[in-house]
């Protein structure tokens, strides 16, 4: 353990100049005073030590994180991506598991030629945001037969639900990796694909979604009454009438919907 020079009046002062140096904001040799002399290792050996140290927990949190995304970059780009996010991006978070938030945004300014990179970590991360949302009682389809009045109810979605919009192969990129097997080529599309992704039985889901459902559901999640939903699907698209049924047993079955709400 390194041993430090200080007295009760200058903790702070000496935990503040400390922090500096991990982060970057000192350079070592200004540490050198607060360090008290021991065999061993010199003064810049040992706070690289910690400085080294600092990093690579942070590292091993966006691992962690982007378990795919590591695996399909490799070590060496994977570890100069999370060496520039960590330097762009001091941590603030007293749970390391949110210090990846904007990771895929930098990967879309490091790999600009191969985007699909910056989507597949988006996709991994919205996978985890799923898995940790808040839980929540999760509507039955013996609810649906209670509701005395389907003109003026509400369904509210579940906290874990999300959608991304997706240019390339991304979830076939995620599926081969998951698998242990070799990523197909990246392949993009002229219209972006959504896909919704929740939490079911403690596991993330996802599956892609036609343009209607996608506003059906994000119409749902913004407090619009059921009947309104059908209705305005209904006018863009007749065919939908016969469909929106369907949907809803879909959307129950796979636990997507938190609960009724009666207006």
């Amino acid at each position: 353990m390194m041993k430090l020079i200080h007295d009760t009046h200058d903790t702070q002062a000496l935990q503040t100049a400390f922090q500096e140096f991990i982060l970057g904001q000192r350079d070592a040799a200004s540490m050198h005073v607060h360090l008290a002399v021991t065999p061993g290792l010199g003064h810049d050996a040992r706070l690289d030590i910690y400085y080294q140290a600092y990093r690579l927990r942070l590292r091993d949190a966006l691992s962690e994180a982007y378990g795919k995304t590591h695996s399909y970059l490799g070590d060496d780009l994977f570890y100069q991506a999370c060496a520039a996010y960590i330097d762009a991006h001091p941590s603030t978070y007293r749970n390391l598991r949110w210090f990846g938030e904007q990771f895929a945004a930098l990967l879309r300014q490091q790999f600009p030629e191969h985007p699909q990179v910056a989507e597949l970590a988006q996709f991994e991360w919205t996978l985890g945001c799923a898995f940790d949302a808040p839980d929540h009682a999760i509507l039955q389809l013996t609810d649906l037969g209670k509701v005395s009045d389907w003109e003026t109810v509400g369904l509210r979605t579940s906290s874990s639900l999300q959608f991304i919009d997706m240019h390339w192969n991304s979830v076939a990129i995620w599926l081969a990796l998951n698998e242990d097997k070799s990523p197909p080529e990246p392949v993009s599309t002229d219209v972006a694909v959504t896909w919704v992704v929740w939490r079911k039985q403690l596991q993330a889901h996802f599956r892609s979604l036609v343009t209607e459902e996608t506003e059906a559901l994000r119409q749902l999640g913004q407090g619009q009454r059921f009947a309104d939903v059908c209705e305005r699907a209904a006018e863009n698209n007749p065919q939908l009438q016969n469909d929106i049924g369907g949907w809803l047993h879909t959307w129950v079955v796979d636990e997507m919907l938190a609960e009724v709400v009666q207006e």
